[in-house]
């Protein structure tokens, strides 16, 4: 059976993966796993995973805690084992006339304990663990594809996705 992790999942909960947060807020997720703190190696084997999805975490880690992160992504995927990274396309935001200020500030720092919306379950969760909503490093697209590369991955493609990006990325076989 394939193992699939959704690595900060918030709300966005995967049958079929193993969804994972640091949040205890919220009411479904299959393991809570705090990455401020504790390590993924901590809690999966090395080259034990078939996909991992990223969406909307990434950037709230400083530069050199993400590219840590991305080294364990890495170690616990299997070989030819893929990835997917969704983070906000900071170039795209900046350079864009259409987004107002007020927008782009949100978007490139995030809402910290700002409510968004009326999702109780998130709100009560960025009550509760600000730290987790703050964007700690601005990525764009090329800066994304060189660090992946330098942590091993290949086969790296990343395509502009409303205000962020995704970047898909594989563990070349051993």
């Amino acid at each position: 059976m394939m193992q699939k992790l959704n690595i900060g999942c918030g709300t966005d909960y995967r049958d079929g993966f193993i969804n994972i947060d640091g949040s205890s807020c919220l009411f479904k997720v299959d393991k809570i796993i705090n990455l401020q703190t504790e390590s993924l190696l901590d809690n999966f084997k090395r080259n034990s995973t078939d996909y991992i999805l990223s969406n909307d975490i990434i950037e709230h880690f400083f530069r050199w805690e993400a590219i840590n992160l991305l080294k364990e992504f890495y170690a616990i995927l299997k070989p030819t084992g893929k990835c997917e990274i969704r983070v906000p396309d900071t170039e795209h935001i900046i350079k864009s006339w259409k987004i107002p200020v007020a927008q782009k500030i949100i978007l490139l720092f995030g809402g910290q304990d700002i409510p968004q919306g009326n999702n109780k379950e998130m709100n009560d969760s960025r009550k509760q663990f600000p730290s987790f909503f703050c964007h700690k490093y601005g990525w764009t697209r090329k800066t994304m594809e060189l660090e992946l590369e330098k942590v091993g991955f290949s086969k790296i493609i990343t395509q502009r996705a409303g205000f962020n990006f995704i970047a898909f990325a594989q563990k070349p076989s051993e």
